[in-house]
């Protein structure tokens, strides 16, 4: 029992005996996570802006007006059969007047007008696809059909759009592998002062026989202590920041197609991935240091 009560508590006393550097590596952390949680949301939340305007681009197809309704059949088919088609809705003239004279809101009444015989729009299809980035893949395959007048999906402001939010997104995984490098580094620096500092003390342990595993144990606890109090103020501020945020902005970023990951249970998930990152570096901070050490005195 005495030996695995005795690492924690050589490695609280560790921390409160360097109490000066137990805090600037804390600090250290807290800034590292804090900046790691910044990138966390910014990536996850691009993520999911990214998946809503996929999910919001869709392509409008007119069909000619020669084709009939089994033309019209055949060609549902062969869109269904495209990949990356994940769904094909059929839109007769008047759902697209519909949709027309809703777009105009009041001022659309003046297209009412043009119901029945008078109606000049094609009928057409409404096709989502699983992806964005194959929109002008599948808009060029469907262009390609008999019986298709006119195939339109936003053209390369919609692409362009989606490849931005990726390209950032993906810089965001890189900045936060990068911060936790650097964290393990920072941790890794502190432990071997700390270490310096107790040089005569690792060598008596040494002299009487003391294996490698006894004398890096509470190094161990103490990396783990520091990585753990350093990652407390990153959730916090992480937790009822991103609350705030979420809330003052109803969810959304400017417009209702770039919809916010929801706090709950986003915000607890990120608060695991905290701890997690800061027990890990500060586990292996201090075994890097450690080891290195015991592998240069012998």
């Amino acid at each position: 029992m005495n030996r695995i009560i005795r690492p924690f508590k050589e490695g609280f006393i560790g921390i409160i005996r360097h109490l000066a550097m137990s805090v600037s590596s804390i600090m250290a952390v807290m800034v590292t996570l804090f900046l790691v949680s910044l990138f966390l949301i910014l990536t996850v939340n691009l993520q999911q802006i990214t998946d809503s305007v996929q999910s919001k681009v869709q392509i409008h197809v007119q069909i000619l007006n020669d084709v009939d309704l089994t033309g019209i059949g055949e060609l549902k088919r062969q869109i269904l059969e495209i990949d990356g088609v994940v769904d094909v809705k059929f839109s007769d003239k008047d759902d697209e007047l519909n949709h027309f004279i809703e777009s105009y809101g009041e001022e659309g009444k003046i297209f009412e007008m043009y119901r029945g015989e008078k109606n000049p729009l094609r009928n057409a299809f409404i096709i989502e696809v699983s992806q964005g980035n194959l929109i002008e893949q599948v808009s060029n395959k469907i262009e390609n059909l008999d019986g298709i007048e006119n195939v339109n999906y936003g053209g390369l402001n919609a692409l362009k759009l989606i490849e931005i939010l990726n390209s950032v997104r993906d810089s965001g995984l890189i900045l936060v592998s990068v911060l936790g490098l650097l964290a393990i580094f920072l941790i890794t620096n502190t432990i071997k002062m700390s270490i310096h500092s107790r040089m005569h003390e690792i060598q008596i342990m040494r002299t009487i026989g003391a294996t490698n595993g006894f004398i890096r144990s509470p190094f161990m606890v103490e990396g783990i202590l520091i990585g753990f109090i350093g990652s407390i103020l990153p959730i916090a501020i992480s937790i009822f920041g991103y609350k705030y945020i979420y809330e003052s902005m109803n969810g959304v970023l400017l417009t209702s197609i770039f919809v916010l990951r929801p706090v709950f249970p986003f915000v607890f998930q990120l608060s695991y991935l905290l701890i997690l990152l800061g027990i890990s570096v500060g586990l292996l901070g201090s075994f890097i240091s450690v080891s290195r050490y015991l592998r240069t005195v012998r």
